[in-house]
C-alpha cells in the first residue's frame, strides 16, 4: 500500500471518528434536553394535582362548615361530600366517624336532581322531600359530628 493511501485512509478514519463524535455529543445533548423536559412536565403534573388536592381539602372545609352553620342541607352535603371525598380520601368512606356521609349518599342516590327534579309532579316531590328530610333528622346529629370532624381533618398527602 502506497503512503499516500495510507494518509488518506488515516484522514478518512479521523473524519469518521470526528463524525462519529459529533453525532455522539449530539445525541447526548438531545436526550439531557429530554430528560430535563421530561422533569418540568413532571414538576408541573406535581404541582396541579397538589392544586387539585389544596381545592378538594377546601370545598370539603367549606361544605362541613356551611352544613354546620345550616347554610347547606345535610343531605346535599352528603352527596356533595361523597363525591369529593371519592376524588381524595376514598378510604374515609368506611371510617366510622365519616360513615354516615356515605349511608345518607346510599340512601338518596334515587332521587332525582335538577331538571330531573323538575319534571316531577307535585306529589312526587312532597314524598321524596319527606323521605330526605326524615333522613336528615334520623341521621343529623352523626352527620353534623362527620361534617365538624371533616372540617378539621389533616388529609394524607
Amino acid at each position: 500500500m502506497s503512503e499516500q493511501l495510507q494518509w488518506v485512509l488515516v484522514v478518512v478514519g479521523l473524519g469518521i471518528v470526528v463524525a462519529l463524535a459529533m453525532l455522539i455529543r449530539h445525541q447526548l445533548r438531545q436526550q439531557r434536553e429530554q430528560k430535563q423536559a421530561q422533569q418540568e412536565l413532571l414538576e408541573d403534573l406535581q404541582q396541579q394535582a397538589e392544586k387539585q388536592r389544596d381545592h378538594l381539602v377546601e370545598s370539603i372545609r367549606v361544605i362541613s362548615l356551611a352544613m354546620q352553620d345550616e347554610q347547606c342541607e345535610l343531605a346535599e352535603g352528603c352527596i356533595r361530600l361523597k363525591v369529593l371525598l371519592d376524588h381524595l380520601a376514598p378510604y374515609l368512606h368506611e371510617h366510622e366517624d365519616f360513615s354516615v356521609i356515605n349511608e345518607m349518599f346510599e340512601a338518596t342516590k334515587h332521587m332525582p336532581i335538577l331538571e330531573e327534579w323538575k319534571k316531577l309532579k307535585i306529589k312526587r316531590r312532597f314524598e321524596l322531600t319527606a323521605e330526605r328530610e326524615a333522613l336528615e333528622q334520623k341521621y343529623k346529629l352523626q352527620i353534623l359530628a362527620a361534617a365538624e370532624k371533616l372540617a378539621k381533618y389533616r388529609f394524607q398527602q
